[in-house]
């Protein structure tokens, strides 16, 4: 889902769209966006439980900042309601996914290899 969000963020601040003339704001959506991509995937490719969980908190804090950044895209009107809605359900969603796969992180690390 993460990556969906990413697809669409980059798609609504995309060259000739209102949120591209606004340089900072999307470099910063944009970096969040991959951030909680990229640490979702180092998280997944780690073996124990306790070497992922950091990795999918920082994940989860960077999709916060993303549904941050859509708000602010929607007041700064580089956003339409309907583009906004999208892209702030998709990221409700990833955050849940997030947090219900935190959650199952909390069991034992699995035995050495």
């Amino acid at each position: 889902m993460a990556d969906q969000l990413r697809a669409l963020v980059l798609k609504h601040t995309d060259e000739g769209t209102s949120a591209a003339k606004d340089l900072r704001f999307t470099s910063n959506l944009r970096d969040a966006v991959s951030s909680a991509c990229r640490n979702q995937s180092e998280g997944f490719y780690k073996y124990r439980h306790t070497e992922m969980r950091p990795m999918f908190n920082t994940a989860r804090g960077s999709l916060g900042e993303v549904l941050d950044g859509i708000q602010d895209g929607l007041e700064r009107r580089h956003f339409t309601p309907e583009a906004a809605t999208g892209m702030s359900d998709l990221c409700g969603r990833a955050m849940i996914a997030n947090l219900r796969f935190l959650r199952s992180l909390r069991r034992k690390d699995p035995p050495d290899k």
